[in-house]
């Protein structure tokens, strides 16, 4: 259950890169920068900058990183010359700046994953290929490995940079050494995450609404009490009622099952659903009958399987985290121990109860008083986000096994209510990304440009509509589809290619979500 939280950390930067050429020097004169080692003698607020170096076009390899193994054999830039800023803010919040000398006059900051300290590289490295000034920050610890929970210990300022400091703080100092280094600061400023980037993209829109002019939050792993305890919850279940656990095999049984039957529900038979809140798949059509033999589900597991997917409650009617959608092949692992969760890691003192004696009823709406405004980013309220003009583009894959696009959508709900659908719409769009798992990955179609569809709408105002996701195999497109903004999904048009994304068009679905 370790990784439940936040499966698998990712580049903040997931969608395809785009490399636009930028078109001017930087500098305010136009004869280039300020020479970029003077910044490491300057002053700025509560910040220290330990080291400016510029690095010419030639190869650049990334520092060590938890994020490098995530580039692959790209952990390095190219034919980029650019100022490196090292430093930190407070003495324990490090970040990294990289202003390149051909700059496109924007800022791009990049999100983390997991509970890491590391500087995101390789979304850096995108960033900054497009010609992004691009920052990225450790939050304030050093970690171990992605979900290392060591650094944790009570209700303290490194729960708090971790939660939501470092970004905010991050952004205003970067913007102080753009303008001592080009002259001015950027035009238009973004930010880029997924999974804990995704928390990070909201904090950001909900707290900070003046730091950015739009923000990219994939996979958003934004409620952290009741996500962490859904682990408890779950482990709870497996511990006290057995009977209803799951084998792997099981597991990707009911997987396969809810494929087959929704599959075809977008016009053609894929392997992907493109809208899998809507599937009708029952578990209970894969229920042993007297014999009790073959491929089958007992009646315990049966409710299992319910209780895994989608939108659940207590029997006292709270709302907990929901489990992923239909098609999605549910994780299992022995239960976690309570002591190293994040959630009783963030606490002061260690509670009186352990995962068979969490009561959610009870412990819930507790935790959530002590930790909500500082550990999660639930706030509906985007009032002045949205009168900034600013943008937001969250987007999800559909088999994500961890968090769960039900959330996802649960959330924009809270963000309708409070502020109404029509303002909504306006500066909020989601998309629902068939087949991809946690950030990227899965049979669908993982690579996108959600940059260029959110530079074109804070700066064209053309609000997007459609993007087209590819997925790749050896270096070759081998398939293609459009992403719609919910709720619309991609339809097969019946003719040409089922491979490509120009033969389906965006849609309504024909019938209405499954509850």
């Amino acid at each position: 259950m370790r990784r439940l939280l936040l499966t698998f950390a990712m580049l903040a930067a997931s969608a395809a890169t785009v490399h636009a050429a930028p078109a001017h020097a930087a500098g305010s004169s136009g004869d280039g920068p300020l020479d970029c080692g003077a910044l490491a003698t300057m002053s700025f607020a509560d910040t220290a900058v330990t080291s400016a170096t510029m690095v010419s076009g030639q190869r650049f390899d990334y520092p060590d990183s938890l994020f490098n193994a995530l580039a692959g054999d790209h952990a390095y830039t190219e034919n980029v010359s650019f100022c490196r800023v090292v430093g930190t803010i407070e003495g324990t919040i490090g970040f990294e700046l990289w202003l390149p000398k051909y700059w496109n006059g924007k800022f791009q900051a990049v999100g983390n994953g997991g509970y890491t300290g590391a500087i995101n590289y390789p979304a850096m490295g995108a960033a900054l290929q497009r010609g992004y000034a691009t920052a990225s920050t450790d939050t304030g610890h050093k970690s171990k490995d992605m979900f290392d929970v060591s650094w944790m210990d009570g209700y303290n300022q490194d729960l708090m940079n971790f939660g939501y400091r470092s970004q905010h703080l991050t952004a205003l100092r970067a913007k102080d050494i753009m303008v001592a280094f080009y002259g001015h600061g950027p035009r238009y400023s973004y930010f880029n995450g997924c999974s804990t980037g995704g928390w990070q993209g909201l904090t950001e829109a909900q707290k900070f609404p003046d730091d950015y002019d739009g923000v990219i939050a994939g996979a958003p792993a934004h409620d952290f009490v009741r996500l962490q305890a859904n682990i408890l919850i779950l482990a709870q279940l497996r511990a006290e009622h057995p009977e209803g656990n799951l084998s792997d095999a099981d597991r990707r049984m009911l997987a396969d099952a809810a494929v087959a039957k929704c599959d075809p529900q977008d016009g053609v038979t894929d392997g992907l659903i493109s809208h899998p809140l809507q599937c009708d798949f029952d578990p209970a059509e894969l229920q042993c009958g007297r014999e009790g033999e073959g491929n089958c589900l007992s009646a315990a597991q049966v409710e299992r399987a319910r209780f895994l997917y989608g939108e659940r409650t207590t029997d006292r009617g709270l709302r907990l985290y929901p489990g992923p959608a239909w098609g999605t092949v549910t994780r299992s692992s022995e239960p976690q121990p309570v002591d190293e969760t994040g959630l009783v890691k963030a606490l002061d003192a260690a509670p009186d109860w352990d995962f068979r004696t969490f009561d959610p009823d009870r412990d819930i709406p507790e935790l959530e008083e002590k930790m909500l405004d500082d550990l999660s980013a639930m706030n509906p309220d985007l009032r002045i986000f949205y009168s900034n003009g600013s943008k937001l583009i969250v987007y999800h894959g559909t088999l994500d096994p961890g968090i769960s696009p039900y959330h996802t959508l649960q959330y924009r709900e809270m963000v309708e209510r409070a502020l109404g659908s029509g303002i909504t719409r306006s500066f909020y769009r989601i998309f629902l990304v068939p087949g991809m798992g946690h950030c990227r990955g899965g049979p669908g179609p993982d690579e996108f440009d959600m940059v260029t569809a959110l530079e074109d709408w804070v700066e064209k105002g053309k609000a997007p509509e459609r993007i087209v996701a590819v997925k790749r195999s050896n270096g070759r497109v081998t398939r293609s589809r459009p992403l719609c903004a919910f709720p619309q999904i991609a339809v097969y048009n019946g003719d040409g290619s089922t491979d490509s994304a120009e033969n389906f068009t965006c849609q309504m679905p024909s019938r209405r979500r499954a509850q």
